[in-house]
């Protein structure tokens, strides 16, 4: 049997990650460890509950606390979970969560009951419950081209069958140890929405990921839905009321994973960031969040990540 941990990032909501917590000790397929990244205060209340929920409910030894030292953000405290989980506790595989994804009773097992081979990762489907178990974010499938792929919102238009590739995936997903030695853990200075980077590292590496389609976590959405453009085969997407920091990542990591992909092609690059600005402003102009704030923060994350500075907000 494969020993399998659980990450866990602990974030700002005490709530959320006991949550997350409990659903994943309620799981049908027990896992052999669990970690909790603290990235707040090592007083949290939310570790001293933890640890009290472990007593009460886990074999001894189950449950390992980390400390990070500064704000690592989701990104971060993944990559040091990871890398704990391989290193010092020799798992076989690592189901990286997030505070606020909610695992249903059978995911693990789901997971675990996919056919794969060693170069696939599979990778948790996302419901919202309060819309039907509707996708909570768009899943891409492969289009009718290599390479293209198209954001899918809802269950009814995806493929027929119950493993699906996908392009990639973080939260939910369970990684192999393959993937750790292969490429190592995610980049820390990325912090938040980095998904797609480390995503793109595996495929480079050969792997190629899955999403289990009854392999379920409950993620609630967002109460002002995202802004969907579509430009022949290029589709963008704006998350309204986010904090600014959280945008400024998303943004900057954005045109980091252009830079990666395409280190000497900067006609192509600018073009894209082009593309980006463009689509940016208007929906900023759509939901009432053109302000100099917001677009003095969107050219700073380009620019950023154009030259390959991962300079913190």
């Amino acid at each position: 049997m494969p020993a399998i941990c659980a990450i866990i990032p602990h974030l700002d909501s005490q709530e959320r990650t006991l949550t997350c917590l409990n659903r994943v000790i309620q799981q049908s397929r027990s896992v052999q460890s669990i970690v909790i990244v603290n990235n707040g205060p090592e007083d949290s209340p939310v570790i001293t509950e933890a640890g009290k929920i472990a007593d009460q409910t886990l074999p001894a030894g189950t449950l390992h606390i980390l400390h990070a030292e500064g704000n690592l953000g989701n990104i971060g405290t993944c990559a040091r979970g990871m890398e704990y989980a391989f290193r010092e506790l020799r798992a076989d595989f690592a189901w990286l969560l997030d505070d606020n994804t909610w695992a249903r009773p059978a995911a693990l097992e789901h997971l675990l009951a996919a056919e794969a081979d060693a170069q696939t990762i599979r990778v948790c489907v996302r419901i919202n419950p309060a819309q039907g178990d509707e996708l909570s974010r768009p899943l891409s499938v492969p289009g009718s081209k290599e390479g293209v792929w198209i954001p899918t919102a809802r269950k009814a238009d995806l493929p027929e069958g119950n493993i699906i590739p996908c392009r990639g995936g973080l939260f939910g997903a369970l990684f192999p140890r393959a993937a750790w030695q292969s490429i190592g853990t995610p980049t820390e200075k990325l912090v938040t929405q980095g998904t797609d980077e480390y995503s793109w590292k595996l495929q480079q590496a050969g792997f190629r990921f899955v999403t289990v389609m009854n392999a379920e976590l409950e993620l609630p959405v967002a109460p002002v839905p995202l802004i969907h453009y579509r430009l022949a085969n290029r589709s963008f997407f704006y998350e309204p009321g986010i904090p600014v920091e959280r945008q400024y990542y998303k943004m900057r990591n954005w045109a980091w994973l252009q830079r990666l992909r395409a280190p000497r092609n900067y006609p192509a690059r600018l073009a894209h960031c082009g593309f980006y600005i463009v689509m940016a402003l208007n929906a900023m102009l759509e939901c009432n969040e053109l302000t100099p704030r917001r677009i003095y923060n969107l050219f700073r994350a380009l620019h950023n990540g154009f030259y390959g500075k991962l300079r913190p907000y």
